[in-house]
Formats: structure tokens, C-alpha cells, sequence
């Protein structure tokens, strides 16, 4: 039997069926310390944040530029200033940088002035350190308030991957693109574990990984969808998750159907191609 394929909900580039947006946000160090500042004295739990900049960035980075696609990078601008070697290697590489906070607040827990002040701040520091403004942000946790999109717009960002209300990008009425998301792609639902403070829970096998995702941008691809795939160099800079993600790459590039973009690629395709999305049609499904 025929599987159902809708009509597709997006025309993308080059005849290409769907988006690719490789997305690493590198927490390092504020996992921790965005939930409690003493953690700063739990050396092993620090250790284990740690690695995401100094080890599991750097083998992410060698494996993406090895593979030949684009990535972005979303990094608390408190990691770059404690990380600036691997924040410049990022921005030299060519991928793209995106904001994050400044120590991976919870936007939430912020008024308007004080979300706007982390913004600011965020955005000096990524450029002071890397020579490059961002135009892209993506809010801890994925949690943004009423308020936020007005604010990137006001402050010249071009887009945000934080909603999951879709999965395809859409414009703001403001003008910002967004760029959803959804759990379902994320490894720290797969991979996270820490015993104490107690993160996550028992860590998946890369097979199962590999299925779960594979089959999702399998029927992104016949939907016409935007995959993008949200991975945290502490838990995805592991070897054996290092290969998960190049084999991954690899069978998504043989299939042929994908165009991989950062975020800034897409955010400017959407804008130039408002009539590229389909929008929803309850009388033709």
C-alpha cells in the first residue's frame, strides 16, 4: 500500500524535499551553573560539562567539516568568554554562531528589561570574541515569552529556533522568520544522565538513535518538513554518539532529498520565498 504523502508543506531550493539545520548547542559549563551556582564546586559533575567545549566541539567540528556540511552553533556568550579559542575555531570554520543567553537563563524567570539586558550583553560578547554579530537565537530550554520576538526583532536578529508550533519556518508578524524544533530531535532526551544533581535518565543505545531519527526525517522528507536535529557537544561529542551523528550525515546525504543550511541560509530563503510555505487547507488535507 502507498504510504500517505500530503502535499508538501514547503518548496525548498534546488528541488530539494527538505531542510537540514544541524544545530549544537554548547551549554558547557551553564548546565550546571544556570541551576545553582555552587555546583561550581562539584568537579565531576563540571567535568562532565567541560567537555563539550574542550573536547566534544572540537571532534563535532572536524567531523561536520569533514562530512561537508553546515552547522550552527548556538553558545551562551558566559561559554565564550570562558571558551574563546573554541568560539573563534567555530567562527573561522565558517559555520554560524548563534546567541544563547548569556549563562543559559531561563527566560522565563526574566522581566522584559532584564531578558533585554541578557540580549544585549550576549550579543557583544559573541561579536567582541568571534568578530561576528549574530543574526540568529535560540532561548534555553527553548522558552521565550509573549514578549521576545519584538525584542530580537528590535534588535536586528533574523531569526529564532525556539517554538515547536510547526515544522516548517513561518514569519512572525514582525517580520522575524522562526525555525521550530521539537523534542523528539534532541539527544539530551537520549543521552543526558548525571547522578546527582539527577539529569536524564538511563542513555538510549545509538542504534535506537538512529532509528527514531532516521525514520522522522525519513517522513519529514515525504511531508516537505524542516529536520533539524538539536545536539549538545557534552553528550553528542562522545565517540560512539560521534559516529551515530556521522552515519546519520552520511544516509541523509545518499538519499539525496536534503538541502543542509544553517539557520541564517534558511531565515534568508524564507524571507526571499515568502510563497515557498504551504499553508494548512482543512478542506484539502
Amino acid at each position: 500500500m502507498t504510504p500517505y504523502s500530503p502535499p508538501p508543506r514547503f518548496v525548498w531550493p534546488d528541488g530539494k524535499r527538505c531542510a537540514v539545520m544541524l544545530c549544537f548547542d554548547v551549554d558547557g559549563e551553564t548546565t550546571a551553573l544556570s541551576e545553582d551556582p555552587a555546583l561550581s564546586q562539584r568537579l565531576t559533575t563540571m567535568s562532565q560539562c567541560e567537555y563539550g567545549p574542550k573536547v566534544g566541539v572540537p571532534r563535532l567540528l572536524g567531523l561536520v567539516d569533514h562530512c561537508g556540511v553546515p552547522a550552527t552553533f548556538f553558545i551562551p556568550s558566559f561559554i565564550a568568554e570562558r571558551h574563546p579559542e573554541m568560539s573563534r575555531a567555530i567562527a573561522r570554520s565558517g559555520h554560524e554562531i548563534g546567541a544563547h543567553g548569556h549563562l543559559h537563563e531561563k527566560l522565563a524567570q526574566l522581566s522584559p528589561d532584564q531578558e533585554e539586558a541578557v540580549l544585549v550583553k550576549s550579543l557583544r560578547i559573541l561579536e567582541e570574541i568571534t568578530g561576528t554579530r549574530p543574526v540568529g537565537h535560540r532561548a534555553p530550554w527553548f522558552e521565550i515569552n509573549p514578549g521576545t520576538p519584538d525584542l530580537l526583532k528590535r534588535h536586528d536578529l533574523l531569526y529564532s529556533a525556539s517554538l515547536m508550533g510547526d515544522d516548517v519556518p513561518w514569519i512572525h508578524p514582525n517580520g522575524l522568520v522562526e525555525i521550530p524544533g521539537q523534542w523528539m530531535l534532541e539527544d539530551w532526551e537520549q543521552f543526558a544522565f548525571n547522578a546527582d544533581p539527577a539529569w536524564g535518565f538511563i542513555p538510549e543505545n545509538c542504534e535506537k538513535v538512529h532509528d527514531l531519527w532516521m525514520r522522522e526525517y525519513e517522513a519529514m522528507r515525504d511531508f516537505g518538513c524542516c529536520f533539524v536535529l538539536t545536539l549538545h557537544p557534552w553528550l553528542s561529542g562522545r565517540p560512539s554518539r560521534v559516529r551515530l551523528l556521522e552515519r546519520i550525515i552520511r544516509d541523509i546525504q545518499a538519499d539525496g532529498a536534503a538541502w543542509f543550511a544553517t539557520g541564517r541560509e534558511i531565515a534568508r530563503y524564507v524571507l526571499q520565498n515568502p510563497a515557498a510555505r504551504r499553508e494548512i487547507d482543512f478542506d484539502q488535507p
